[in-house]
């Protein structure tokens, strides 16, 4: 939009101003640069992630050391706090990392190498990540099974200690680690940016274009262990909500007989 004013007018001294607004395009319509800052998008994304990042990381820690009070105030613990404390833990190393990713601090001292600063944060985010899903997964199923009725099949996974759940995520960890492994091999610290074969994944990380073998391998074991963790919660949430709805209009139908006038002397 240009703005052109003309100032002048009479004899006396006397000014006025008139600014006559001409555009080439419709005033809703923002003007952007055609050339953009290669780091504009780096810099949004640590302007957006920083607030959430703070609201996550304090949230996350609250309810740790919640669980962890609990414990030492000699408070039984339940089934439920051992996957809600890694839970929460998972959720603290995710969000650690990711920020050390964006931010600009870490990058700058020389004392450790770029590709193993790299290689140890991408893989601990990716980790994180898919723990997150899976104990998320397990907590879901667990919950469903403290509230399945006694003779429901269900009924014959309820645990009595926490023992199966410790070697469970001990299994869940060495899986893990070992679909994302491959991020160990691939993931480098960028050194140019207009080196070809390299995916750029920040500022100062990049990764090595795999084969489309082995690169077709990871990504079908990583979906398939995802979509099997995300179905089995989808099925478990499905059901308690299943099972509360039921519970919830049994109740409803007991207490309208109960005060219904139409009932013989027998069912009073």
């Amino acid at each position: 939009m240009i703005i052109l004013e003309i100032v002048r007018e009479g004899r006396t001294g006397s000014m006025a101003m008139k600014k006559v607004l001409l555009s080439t395009a419709p005033v809703f319509l923002p003007r952007f640069p055609m050339k953009m800052d290669p780091h504009f998008s780096y810099v949004a994304l640590r302007k957006a992630f920083y607030p959430q990042a703070d609201i996550g990381i304090t949230a996350n820690t609250l309810l740790l050391c919640l669980h962890i009070a609990t414990v030492f105030m000699g408070h039984k613990p339940r089934l439920t706090d051992l996957p809600v404390t890694h839970l929460a833990l998972t959720h603290i190393l995710m969000l650690l990392t990711m920020g050390l990713l964006v931010s600009t601090d870490i990058w700058e001292t020389q004392d450790i190498p770029g590709d193993f600063k790299c290689k140890v944060l991408v893989f601990l985010h990716k980790v994180m990540r898919g723990l997150s899903i899976c104990t998320t997964c397990v907590l879901s199923v667990l919950q469903a099974i403290t509230i399945s009725p006694s003779g429901s099949w269900l009924a014959n996974f309820k645990l009595k200690s926490a023992n199966p759940i410790v070697w469970l995520f001990v299994f869940l960890w060495a899986l893990t680690m070992s679909l994302s492994s491959n991020l160990l091999l691939c993931t480098v610290a960028t050194p140019n940016k207009t080196q070809p074969g390299l995916l750029f994944l920040t500022d100062h990380c990049s990764f090595l274009l795999m084969s489309y073998k082995h690169r077709s391998l990871f990504l079908a074991l990583m979906a398939l262990r995802d979509l099997l963790f995300l179905g089995l919660m989808v099925l478990s949430s499905a059901y308690m909500i299943n099972l509360l709805h039921r519970h919830k209009k049994r109740a409803m139908s007991l207490r309208t007989s109960r005060f219904s006038p139409q009932r013989s002397p027998e069912e009073r």
